[in-house]
């Protein structure tokens, strides 16, 4: 029950972030994606072929519509990534309510449980299924001639693990006791070579495995200095 409670008080407070994410997202990027097709841009012949040749998807098309929708996938993800971590790790120091919040009679790995959990639903609420709604509508066979790849669907996700890995920077950084002009910033800087080492890989699985291996590292140094910082 006391668990319950951490999950509703945490929720509650991230609620608006979330709300916002989820409608500046299927907004902006459903509008990219309609413009992106009425436009016609998106199609093209670029090659001069004789009549009768074999042409293939690739060459049919310039880019998919959805690498627009994408572009605003990843903004808004490390927006919100930065929005919660500032809102779970940096306000109660600001506030002065770590104190009320620690000295409960539950146990700190719980309280960090119920704060991360709350997190990562709120990428998969915002960002994940909204991402999935669009990429539903742009597979629709009237919507585009040439539906998208499957790709394109695990890169969005992709994109918003990004996010969650922000967040987890930043929530690092907020624990850490360090001066800004030393080593607090240092997580966010971690994240930042994750995420480039990240969008260097061409195989997904590199990817989603430097993503893992990143988020892991910053999680293990978040949950040591959480248990073991005297608030």
């Amino acid at each position: 029950m006391r668990f319950l409670a951490l999950l509703k008080k945490e929720f509650r407070e991230c609620l608006p972030w979330l709300l916002i994410a989820a409608i500046a997202f299927l907004v902006l990027g459903g509008l990219a994606l309609r413009l992106m097709i009425q436009s016609g841009s998106t199609f093209s012949y670029p090659y001069r072929l004789p009549p009768g040749s074999a042409i293939s998807t690739f060459r049919l098309t310039v880019h998919s519509p959805l690498i627009t929708t994408g572009v605003w996938l990843f903004f808004i993800s490390i927006v919100l990534g930065l929005a919660l971590g500032i809102r779970q790790f940096f306000l109660p120091h600001f506030s002065r309510t770590w104190g009320f919040t620690i000295h409960r009679s539950i146990n700190k790995l719980t309280i960090l449980c119920a704060k991360l959990f709350v997190a990562a639903i709120a990428f998969i609420i915002s960002l994940g299924i909204v991402w999935m709604v669009i990429y539903w509508y742009a597979s629709l066979p009237e919507i585009l001639p040439f539906p998208p790849e499957p790709r394109l669907f695990m890169e969005g996700w992709i994109l918003i693990a990004m996010g969650f890995t922000v967040y987890l920077g930043t929530a690092l950084a907020g624990l850490n006791k360090a001066r800004w002009y030393t080593t607090k910033v240092f997580p966010l800087a971690f994240v930042l070579v994750i995420i480039v080492t990240t969008v260097s890989q061409w195989k997904l699985s590199t990817a989603f495995a430097v993503m893992l291996i990143g988020s892991l590292i910053l999680l293990s140094q978040i949950i040591h200095t959480f248990l073991n910082r005297e608030f």
